[in-house]
């Protein structure tokens, strides 16, 4: 027996959180009253506030970002017996105070000194030092990088909930980038047996866009997808055109996502709030999420515990008058590291770690 939308709007009723119903042609069957609050009634088109490609995209089960009446929101959505029930979490997006601030600014400048330490060790050291030195330093140079890395991410992170994310988009061939840093972490998920492939439409996919946060953000989704696969699995990228949008999908053969853990994946995570961001996804999915809406995107997670997860990326095609793309070749830096190892560092063996390395 069907599930009747009287029957769904009835156990949504008490809730706090917004939700809705959708038929299957995106008219609102029902709106609990904090949906109602936002906007939503019953009979209108919800697609006046959701966007098109969240209503329309085929998965059963699967949260999403979005901005909802002006604020940033999660919206989990499940089909039960042809209706699509959006349930949504309005975001409270307080940033860090100005000591947290000078604190994260003070570790890097303090990680400088130590980067510029550990240059002149293994400059005087050389390349025909005993292994035990050797193993010394590619331990040293893995717990430095690890250690940018978070600060990186806690900087990003910062700038993202003050709306302060750094953004200078050029012209950009999607698919150049894609695939090179497809090939470069296939590389080096050679070593765990793990396949990364990657594979676009045909077509043109120039737009504007900034190269290095959407390499960040790429290198970041694929490093939490090597964390959930084990040996055998399989990473595939795919670049489509979907209309005046891009979609990115990073999708695995990993150990997937349980329900409850997915359900908060797109929170805030920053010290001293309450998150779960085990496996180190929280903080690294909140980048990603900055990274999209920057680029007037979404990000859409759909996970099944033991089967894998998809992580799809939407951004919308934006036109240039400039015929220079700026896709430089094997040119993974950001902020003078390398973005690839950088956002690999917990994952990868210490040998790779060496001061030729990062030169």
């Amino acid at each position: 027996m069907s599930l009747q939308p009287e029957v769904l709007g009835s156990l949504f009723e008490m809730n706090r959180d917004p939700a809705i119903g959708i038929d299957d042609k995106h008219a609102v069957i029902f709106a609990n009253p904090a949906a109602a609050q936002l906007g939503f009634s019953v009979g209108a088109d919800a697609g006046e506030l959701l966007p098109e490609h969240i209503l329309s995209d085929p998965a059963e089960q699967f949260i999403a970002t979005l901005r909802l009446c002006s604020r940033r929101a999660n919206v989990s959505v499940r089909r039960l017996d042809g209706v699509t029930v959006c349930t949504f979490s309005l975001l409270n997006t307080e940033p860090p105070s100005p000591s947290q601030m000078r604190a994260f600014q003070d570790m890097s400048a303090q990680l400088m000194t130590v980067r510029m330490a550990l240059d002149a060790l293994s400059a005087h050291l050389g390349d025909d030092c005993d292994a035990v030195l050797q193993d010394l330093s590619s331990t040293l140079y893995k717990q430095y990088y690890l250690l940018r890395r978070g600060c990186q991410h806690l900087n990003q992170s910062a700038s993202i909930l003050r709306g302060e994310l750094a953004f200078q988009p050029r012209p950009l061939d999607l698919g150049t980038l894609c695939r090179e840093l497809c090939d470069t972490v296939g590389l080096l998920a050679e070593s765990m047996d793990i396949s990364v492939s990657f594979k676009a439409d045909m077509g043109m996919h120039l737009t504007m866009a900034d190269r290095e946060l959407l390499e960040q953000m790429l290198a970041g989704l694929l490093s939490n997808s090597l964390g959930s696969c084990r040996k055998g699995d399989v990473i595939r990228v795919e670049l489509t055109r979907q209309g005046e949008r891009f979609i990115i999908a990073v999708s695995d053969t990993g150990q997937g996502i349980s329900p409850e853990r997915l359900a908060g994946l797109f929170n805030d995570a920053l010290p001293g709030r309450d998150t779960d961001a085990t496996a180190g996804a929280g903080m690294g999915l909140l980048i990603a999420r900055g990274i999209a809406e920057r680029h007037g995107g979404t990000l859409i997670l759909e996970s099944r515990p033991g089967e894998g997860t998809s992580v799809r990326v939407s951004i919308p095609y934006r036109r240039s008058e400039s015929t220079t793309v700026n896709t430089p070749l094997a040119r993974y830096r950001s902020d003078g590291m390398n973005t690839v190892l950088t956002e690999l560092s917990p994952l990868l063996d210490k040998k790779l770690f060496t001061r030729k390395m990062f030169d």
